[in-house]
């Protein structure tokens, strides 16, 4: 089907039997639309999430700005449709494709998906289905296709995706996505044609060799031993790099960024321009794997942001941007950069958001300058209910800064305070749950002594998931029947009517835990929950666990596995071939710091350098 009978097709008969008028997505300003006849290389951008979600991912948007700079390249975007267009599309034969200019993701050299969440992966099968893309790279060694490769948070434990993808490029994806295309356009000038095997395996051998942070599944062999767990890793050619070390952009001031990113045509999770004040985190939090992977931190210059905010707002005509971060509080400028912002922003009442503050008074005084122009929420996260797990965690948080900062909230106008908590973190014990509960009630007290009125908490809890290349990857996840109970206890001591208390579905949590620290093994797993319906795993409305417990009953594999085990510290784990620059040693010595409740500095001072080598960068 040609784009423009593909484009004619959707106007006139599938759209508007799926979408409410007005709701037409394609054709957005500041989207790039380029002629593939006069290019070299083609390439979809595709997060395998709705358009409303993938919409608001940086990500994406810094790969489209720096490909579409390219005069021999392009890149399109493409979503995950909801289920009643997809149904209709296969009802009518109509193949998955890019939205500025209705190309089949089938015609693209390469497909690149974003992994920015384990239960995506039911949705990218399902759009390679959709797109008439064979499933697995064998399948397409033999019969053609584009390339189809994968990055994000989730290219660090890969494996269980490992047989659908080509190549995986794992880290800063501006460092390798220019060299992998430039070198498929050299291939395809030579006159290799990727549809041969020979050919597309030689391309992916240089691609493996000559490009820091890409990642050849298939270049690498994993055997396993009779404990069940993975016995090697080894690589089929000597020159491969074992492991493969993430790319890493050197100097994030000088790195492109967008300015003029594309304007979405609906209403969106994070309808906002967005500036990356800095990479990184200085915490170190043990259970986080984005705070490890992102390594080491490095921040913008306070000029480069406040250019890049006057030009994206200019392009755009959005209302309000965000400071974005893992940690926006510990910008080493944050309230000069959050002054010079507020001054100029507020004459035309663009509202600036900061997620991700410490919790202290300075976060409130931080929030009080936004406040300027829109009382914006205000977020903490002291993540548990006592000091003592806080250190556990390498969470420096201490009681009464969390009361002082909701005091200040609550004393300079906010009648509102969000709150994140985790449970079934290490060590955890009933006291612990039992301090979160009056935790909450403290911080909704703290309202009392200015007007007598309890103050308005909004509580998420969340269900800790050990992550690959944290200090807690050795450790397994919280049994199910004990998260329901935690829940059950925290519903029970938690009655008031101030408070909002909402929870993370502990199955999907169980799903998260199975997948990061899974193998190879589980490819068909995912292949039989797509046959049984399974799609958006990450939406609660579509989440359907009984699926998935079928789907590894078929396989037969048994989850629990997977989730609970606990690895030997001397194991090979499924994914130590892929390296994010931090030394097994650090993170082995920061768990036993965790089991003696001990601290470690911030990353930005002598401490960091017991991490190893990155911050040699």
């Amino acid at each position: 089907m040609r784009p423009e009978q593909l484009a004619a097709m959707l106007e006139a008969e599938l759209l508007p039997q799926v979408q409410k008028p007005g709701r037409y997505i394609g054709g957005e300003l500041n989207r790039v639309a380029k002629d593939h006849a006069e290019l070299d290389v083609t390439l979809a951008l595709v997060f395998p999430d709705v358009y409303e979600v993938g919409m608001s991912h940086v990500g994406l948007k810094i790969l489209y700005e720096l490909v579409n700079r390219l005069d021999w390249a392009c890149a399109e975007r493409a979503y995950a449709p909801w289920p009643d267009m997809e149904d209709r599309m296969r009802e009518r034969g109509v193949p998955l494709y890019s939205l500025e200019t209705f190309t089949p993701l089938a015609d693209f050299d390469v497909v690149g998906f974003s992994l920015q969440y384990e239960l995506c992966a039911t949705n990218l099968l399902r759009m390679l289905d959709l797109a008439g893309i064979p499933r697995t790279a064998d399948e397409r060694l033999e019969r053609g296709g584009p390339l189809v490769i994968a990055g994000g948070p989730c290219a660090f434990a890969c494996e269980p995706l490992a047989a659908y993808l080509d190549a995986v490029v794992v880290g800063d994806a501006e460092e390798a996505i220019v060299r992998l295309l430039e070198t498929l356009r050299e291939a395809k000038r030579s006159g290799q044609v990727l549809g041969r095997p020979q050919a597309r395996e030689a391309l992916l051998r240089q691609l493996a060799t000559s490009s820091a942070g890409v990642y050849v599944p298939q270049f690498y062999r994993v055997t396993y031993g009779a404990d069940g767990g993975v016995a090697a890793i080894e690589r089929r050619f000597d020159d491969l790099p074992l492991p493969v070390e993430r790319a890493v952009v050197r100097d994030l001031d000088a790195a492109p960024y967008p300015t003029a990113p594309v304007v979405p045509l609906v209403n969106v999770v994070h309808d906002r321009a967005v500036l990356e004040v800095m990479r990184g985190c200085t915490r170190g939090c043990r259970f986080c794997q984005a705070g490890m992977i992102y390594r080491p931190v490095r921040e913008r210059r306070m000029e480069t942001l406040l250019g890049q905010a006057r030009k994206t707002l200019r392009q755009t005509g959005l209302e309000e941007i965000s400071l974005s971060s893992l940690s926006t509080g510990d910008y080493s400028q944050i309230g000069e950069l959050v002054t010079a912002l507020a001054d100029e922003l507020e004459a035309n009442a663009t509202s600036i958001t900061l997620p991700s503050l410490r919790v202290d008074t300075y976060s409130v005084d931080l929030a009080e300058q936004v406040a300027r122009i829109k009382r914006t929420g205000i977020t903490f996260a002291p993540e548990t209910g006592r000091e003592h797990l806080r250190a556990v965690i390498n969470k420096p948080l201490r009681d009464n800064e969390l009361l002082e900062a909701a005091t200040a909230a609550y004393s300079r106008g906010w009648r509102l305070i969000k709150l994140y908590f985790m449970i079934g973190l290490p060590t955890e014990t009933d006291d612990d749950l039992a301090a979160i509960a009056e935790l909450i009630a403290k911080v909704s007290a703290a309202r009392r002594q200015h007007d007598g009125r309890r103050g308005g908490v909004n509580v998420a809890v969340s269900c800790f998931v050990p992550k690959a290349h944290t200090p807690f990857q050795w450790l397994g996840f919280g049994p199910l029947a004990e998260l329901r109970d935690k829940i059950r206890f925290l519903r029970g001591r938690v009655r008031s009517k101030a408070v909002k208390l909402r929870f993370h579905d502990p199955e999907r949590s169980y799903l998260e835990a199975v997948f990061s620290r899974g193998d190879r093994r589980l490819a068909p797993v995912v292949a039989e929950a797509v046959r049984l319906g399974a799609r958006f795993d990450d939406w609660s409305e579509h989440f359907r666990f009984e699926l998935w417990q079928r789907a590894f009953d078929a396989a037969g594999i048994d989850p629990d596995a997977y989730a609970y085990r606990e690895f030997p510290l001397d194991a090979v784990l499924p994914w130590e071939h892929l390296s994010p620059r931090v030394d097994k040693a650090f993170l082995l010595a920061e768990l036993e710091r965790a089991r003696r409740g001990e601290l470690t500095p911030d990353c930005r001072t002598d401490g960091c350098r017991l991490c190893g080598s990155i911050c040699d960068v």
